[in-house]
């Protein structure tokens, strides 16, 4: 008997999907058009590394730190009126940063404009958590790979039109774009109603070998069987953050975005200071974009088949090994070629993050609980931004990166810890 609500056929989930994809697109120059943007207001108005690098900073605290409240929120009214809201303050924060005021800089792009930006992530990616429990990897893939491609032609109209003196009137332009794609995703997007599942997809009868079969080949891999997402307790955010294991994810997030963040903001800058010509900076900043963003779906559906955890290890010291690759590149191609690849093992954590959290602590707070999770990524900004530029002006970049792809490493061993311990 067919016990599934009107709302379980499967092409209806699409609309909602694709809405959060397009916000979650515009929205990106915020943080992957940062490095083609940064040298220009520096340039323009004489505004310090370490000024510009605490403008990035705050981003990455305020759009992160937007994410528990509006989990909250969305748990409990939607994410219609929150994205719509999103939308406007992400667009002022454009605004501002084409003003020439460092004051109006700081505030109106790294405080208001960066926390529209974390409201509509938050929406964006809980979407895929809500509406696709059965794919949850792929879904979080393609929505957080949208925050890297959509950033691609604004790099590219950064890259060839802007300067000094034209950027404010780019910038001003970009703000109108991110506005009203965002309000007008935000009228499309819902929520699934309350008790919702996805029709199961129709499964071969197995026979006792074939089934036997995958089970011992489940053993040899060394991968337990995933809970079906019908079964996972639905965890209060308080139950969840009183469970060790959280914590211990909590820290891997930590150092793995502060790796990335630090290479996205600052490869443009390596490869100038390296003495490559400025088309490798404009192809390693179009590039990873278009990896970064690649490795999320790809991955994340990877991860769907082999476990989160195994995926989440495997992916973290992929990344941190091609940024040691990177340091020691002869020449331009293997210096870009590196990079990309390291930001494409890297991505895969705004994917695999969330989607380890509904699988271990339910869809119902997961918005919630996704959120005190993300605001990792606050710490991660402040090595990435601000941090990061006080040791490269002491230490150079051969020192700082190294740290960087250490930091990589280290969280792909974080999550090993959690792997056979599922929170209870």
């Amino acid at each position: 008997m067919n016990t599934h609500t009107p709302d379980a056929a499967v092409p209806r989930r699409w609309p909602y999907l694709t809405a959060a994809f397009f916000a979650m697109a515009v929205v990106s120059p915020y943080e992957y058009a940062w490095s083609s943007i940064a040298p220009l207001v520096s340039s323009a108005h004489g505004w310090s590394a370490a000024s510009v690098g605490l403008i990035f900073s705050l981003f990455i605290v305020f759009q992160s730190g937007a994410s528990f409240p509006t989990g909250v929120l969305r748990d409990r009214i939607g994410p219609r009126a929150l994205t719509i809201a999103g939308g406007v303050l992400s667009g002022l924060g454009l605004v501002a940063l084409a003003s020439g005021s460092l004051a109006m800089a700081v505030v109106g792009f790294g405080v208001v404009g960066s926390f529209g930006v974390g409201i509509v992530y938050s929406n964006c990616i809980n979407t895929g958590n809500k509406w696709y429990p059965d794919k949850r990897g792929l879904a979080a893939g393609l929505i957080a790979g949208a925050f890297s491609w959509g950033s691609i032609p604004f790099v590219i109209w950064i890259r060839a039109a802007a300067t000094p003196e034209t950027y404010p009137s780019i910038l001003i332009a970009i703000a109108a774009i991110v506005t009203a794609v965002i309000v007008g995703s935000g009228l499309v997007m819902r929520d699934p109603t309350k008790g919702w599942r996805p029709a199961p997809a129709p499964q071969p009868v197995a026979t006792g070998a074939q089934a036997n079969a995958t089970a011992i080949g489940a053993a040899a891999a060394g991968m337990a069987p995933a809970a079906p997402a019908a079964g996972v307790r639905a965890f209060t955010v308080r139950e969840a953050l009183s469970t060790w294991q959280f914590w211990v994810v909590y820290a891997a997030f930590v150092l793995i975005s502060s790796s990335g963040l630090m290479t996205i903001a600052k490869i443009v800058s390596f490869a100038s200071a390296t003495g490559y010509t400025a088309l490798v900076g404009t192809t390693a900043a179009v590039g990873l974009a278009v990896t970064n963003g690649l490795g999320r779906p790809v991955i994340g559906k990877l991860a769907d088949r082999l476990g989160y955890e195994i995926t989440m290890t495997m992916s973290f010291t992929l990344a941190g090994v091609f940024l040691f690759v990177m340091l020691a590149a002869p020449g331009p191609v293997v210096f870009v070629g590196a990079a990309l690849v390291a930001l494409f093992f890297w991505g895969p954590l705004f994917s695999l993050f969330p989607a380890l959290t509904g699988h271990r602590y339910g869809s119902k707070n997961g918005a919630a609980i996704y959120g005190v999770l993300y605001s990792a990524k606050m710490v991660g900004g402040l090595w990435g931004g601000w941090a990061s530029a006080v040791m490269l002006e002491r230490f150079g970049f051969q020192t700082t990166f190294t740290i960087g792809a250490v930091m990589a490493i280290a969280s792909g061993a974080l999550v090993l810890v959690v792997r056979r311990h599922p929170p209870r």
